[in-house]
């Protein structure tokens, strides 16, 4: 049997799920690796196989199961970057636990974040107790309190675990890992203890106040970096505001420079205009004063002509016949009065 989301924990052991996850993974799974006893183990519900793969690197007889053929695909290629003799002693397969026999004779059983998936703990712990070998363990780790994933059948604490373990197992360890619970546990014996201890009620109190704290701490750091977006956000709200005004003032100065260019260009039009019209007035002056100065030069002539024939013998009489001329007209002209 095992878990039907892809549990992603070889890469969160590595560390490419984030730093802080790695460590907590890292410090679940190295807890698990240590308390294993024996040579023989049986890990139900592998997953991705860090912990099957850690534990054959020591030399140890893996039995590894789990009904996710990518899960169980996956932790094959994990396996096949590791030497040869690591190779021999894992054995990944997919396999429903409740469906097929496995031996009696297991030093360690591992039920690593399974339970939680299982709607019928009792039969399946019951199954799990027939394959550890009389003075074998068994290894569980749990989510801690509320971990609403889609396949999470029920959420556990301390008593909904120890009730569905007393019928078949005897608790020896349970120890809080931050959002996980690791219970070790050996076959039940005729004596039944007590798990319901002074002891057993702080640890749970100090395990509870960790993870508020930790919620705690979280929350503190998720309204920092709200504040901190909000004074961002402010910020620019703010230089928006005076990209704004500037937009405006800019509008505004594009406005009055297109209002003083198109000034330009009618007194432009203007200017050419008038100095057309004084081309064309010059121009007539031009010819008019031409016309003069021609009327000027035949005058000229005429007066240079009337010069020299009046200093000629001819021009003499002349002039003596045209004023003789004019008398005479005066006299007619005074007789017909």
């Amino acid at each position: 049997m095992g878990k039907i989301s892809i549990d992603r924990v070889n890469e969160a052991y590595y560390g490419d799920l984030g730093t802080d996850f790695s460590n907590k993974t890292r410090e679940r799974v190295n807890w698990i690796v240590t308390h294993v006893v024996g040579k023989k183990i049986l890990d139900i519900g592998c997953s991705q196989g860090i912990v099957s793969i850690l534990l054959g690197r020591e030399g140890k007889k893996i039995d590894a199961i789990d009904i996710s053929s990518e899960s169980i695909d996956y932790a094959k290629k994990e396996l096949e970057k590791e030497h040869a003799s690591v190779q021999e002693t894992v054995n990944f397969r997919v396999a429903n636990f409740m469906t097929e026999p496995f031996d009696n004779d297991y030093d360690t059983v591992l039920l690593t974040e399974v339970i939680e998936h299982i709607s019928d703990p009792k039969s399946f712990l019951e199954k799990v107790s027939q394959t550890i070998k009389p003075d074998g363990k068994l290894i569980i780790t749990v989510p801690f309190g509320i971990n609403d994933f889609i396949d999470h059948k029920r959420t556990y604490y301390y008593s909904a675990l120890v009730e569905q373990l007393k019928d078949f197992f005897q608790i020896e360890e349970f120890t809080y890992l931050g959002k996980w619970t690791g219970v070790i546990c050996k076959l039940k014996t005729e004596e039944t203890p007590s798990y319901y201890t002074e002891q057993a009620v702080k640890d749970l109190e100090q395990a509870f106040y960790q993870v508020e704290r930790e919620y705690i701490n979280r929350i503190k750091s998720d309204l920092e970096q709200m504040n901190d977006l909000k004074s961002q956000l402010k910020t620019k709200t703010e230089e928006n505001d005076e990209v704004n005004e500037l937009k405006i003032v800019n509008k505004t100065l594009r406005n009055t420079i297109d209002e003083k260019e198109d000034l330009i260009r009618q007194l432009q039009i203007e200017t050419v205009e008038l100095l057309n019209r004084e081309e064309t007035a010059l121009k007539a002056a031009l010819v008019k004063q031409n016309k003069i100065d021609e009327l000027n030069r035949q005058i000229s002539v005429l007066e240079h002509r009337y010069k020299v024939i009046r200093k000629s013998r001819f021009g003499r009489v002349q002039v003596k016949y045209w004023e003789l001329k004019r008398r005479l007209k005066k006299i007619v002209g005074r007789g017909k009065k």
